[in-house]
């Protein structure tokens, strides 16, 4: 007997009365009423194509939106599933998604992938709408609202992003008179666009309420849905109204807005950030094939050049190597993946497939690198996607020198009290070094209490500042209560110690425990994260600076 797992989803109240309406039909519970529209609904589209499944247009248009401010009232209403998880999780797996989102994630870039399996099981039974919905076509295929979210995004693309997608589109031009191989600078232009137009993009309400005006415009009225077909097989039609979208001048729009001291969000920053994860994910495509094809003769270092990555050197032990499983029907079963699940190597996606590492060869066999199961251990929670981010972590040359120095500090910091634990410095050492961090605390302490004086603030304020002083959690919560558009920067100094090693994955080579190896693991993976993070930042600050609305 399978047991039912429990979930929410929240959907529009119309939805909700066509639901009630199926239940009166069927003479069902609510649960069992959704419950056997699931399973009716990821039969028949796990027989589709990918492309040929269907989705209802309120998922494309993300509607009811959700509130503005918090505080505000919901428009939509809950609804609970209980179904088995199996059935769930095929539910969202034949699901619309749409470019940038993804299950875990801030609000707007969050999927719905359970709310649109949901929502499309029930209009495929029973027709609903409101004063949103009416006159829009319902149901449509994936292949066409990716076709209608494409003009969206041409239609609302930011500088960043209009660079890029202009760019690949003068590529395919060119491609196209005049025959020529592609350069690698060309191939990587093509690939980041189609990225940034397929995986990657930002989202915001504005962009839906964009989407909105084109469902509106073609998804209507008695060609709806000839301009559905348009939308699914985004051939020459499509292609000139993605055109005539990409290339609208806005300079009209942005000579509007500055006469009139208009100034509404400026979507720049959100832009850049949408390039710099799709050249973030073709440079992990470039090391992931590096990874995976090299042999032992091959080169066993490369830069992750900037600005999708910090720059870091990756340095690999020559004879770690890569396998992608290639099984053919009737052969043996290989061991790979009985040596990933007991926590001796790391298997990571690898172009439909999975790809193996470390392993050595030993003649014309494979085999684990000996002692790595505490780097293993440290990658255990990781999803299967994060996994090849935390290999490149191991692998980086945390104090190489370069002849230009990357725009990030690359460096593996130590808290103090780990650094004499795993004895790379003395009792006294460590003293030292917390004592240096709390007189740099003390003087950011300081100087948070001057600026705070200069820019007006109470004398009771700046008395319970200075009685904090010397505590950082008390000073710190303190700090939060200043005006945020007064407020200076404060922070406090970490007690810690520079680890002089290279790479994680040499300190194995090398003998290194195994308590220091799991660590030092989890520690460059959590560094790396943090510098990819502060390199999507400062592609947030670029974006404004070169592209940003001016007045």
């Amino acid at each position: 007997m399978s047991v039912n797992a429990e979930t929410n989803v929240r959907i529009a109240p119309c939805t909700l009365d066509a639901l009630r309406r199926i239940m009166a039909q069927r003479g069902t519970s609510r649960d069992e009423t959704v419950r056997q529209l699931l399973a009716e609904h990821v039969t028949a589209q796990e027989q589709k194509h990918p492309e040929d499944r269907l989705t209802h247009i309120s998922t494309v248009l993300r509607y009811p939106p959700p509130p503005r401010w918090r505080g505000d009232a919901r428009k939509d209403v809950p609804l609970r599933v209980r179904a088995p998880h199996g059935m769930l999780e095929r539910a969202r797996a034949v699901s619309l998604r749409l470019p940038g989102q993804h299950p875990r994630a801030y609000r707007d870039y969050q999927g719905r992938m359970l709310t649109d399996a949901v929502t499309t099981a029930i209009a495929r039974n029973e027709r609903f709408d409101d004063d949103f919905l009416t006159g829009l076509l319902p149901l449509l295929r994936h292949g066409a609202a990716l076709g209608l979210w494409r003009l969206t995004v041409a239609a609302t693309s930011t500088g960043p992003e209009k660079a890029w997608l202009v760019e690949a589109e003068a590529v395919r031009a060119a491609l196209y008179l005049s025959n020529v191989p592609l350069t690698p600078d060309r191939k990587h232009v093509l690939r980041v666009a189609e990225i940034l137009e397929r995986d990657e993009a930002w989202h915001a309400g504005d962009r839906f309420r964009q989407a909105t005006g084109l469902a509106r415009g073609y998804l209507t009225g008695p060609d709806a849905r000839h301009w559905e077909q348009v939308l699914y097989d985004q051939d020459e039609a499509f292609n000139e109204m993605y055109q005539d979208r990409l290339q609208a001048d806005d300079s009209d729009d942005r000579r509007r807005r500055r006469q009139n001291r208009i100034t509404s969000y400026d979507f720049t920053g959100r832009g850049g950030t949408a390039v710099w994860r799709a050249q973030r994910r073709v440079d992990l495509e470039h090391f992931e094939e590096w990874l995976v094809k090299r042999t032992k003769g091959d080169p066993a270092a490369g830069v992750m050049e900037e600005p999708a990555s910090p720059g870091w050197l990756l340095r690999t032990p020559p004879t770690w190597l890569a396998h992608a499983s290639a099984r053919a029907a009737g052969q043996p079963p290989e061991p790979f993946s009985a040596w990933a699940a007991n926590g001796r190597l790391l298997a990571f996606p690898y172009l439909g497939r999975q790809a193996f590492w470390p392993l050595l060869t030993k003649g014309l066999e494979w085999q684990p690198v000996p002692g790595f199961e505490p780097m293993a251990a440290a990658a255990a929670t990781l999803r299967p996607e994060q996994v090849l981010g935390f290999i490149e972590a191991l692998l980086i040359d945390w104090n190489h020198t370069f002849v230009e120095e990357p725009s990030l500090r690359i460096a593996l910091d130590l808290p103090a009290d780990k650094a004499r634990r795993f004895g790379f410095i003395t009792t006294k050492e460590q003293h030292r070094i917390m004592a240096e961090a709390r007189a740099i605390t003390l003087e950011n302490m300081d100087r948070f209490i001057d600026r705070v004086a200069d820019t007006g603030a109470s004398e009771i304020y700046l008395q319970k500042l200075k009685e904090a002083r010397g505590n950082a959690r008390e000073f710190h919560r303190l700090t939060l209560k200043y005006n945020e558009h007064k407020r200076p920067t404060f922070g406090v100094a970490r007690a810690t110690w520079r680890w002089p090693g290279r790479t994680v994955a040499a300190e194995l080579v090398a003998g290194a425990p195994p308590d220091l190896l799991q660590w030092l693991a989890t520690a460059a993976h959590q560094r790396s994260t943090l510098l990819l993070e502060q390199g999507m930042q400062a592609a947030w600050h670029r974006a404004f600076d070169q592209y940003g609305f001016r007045m």
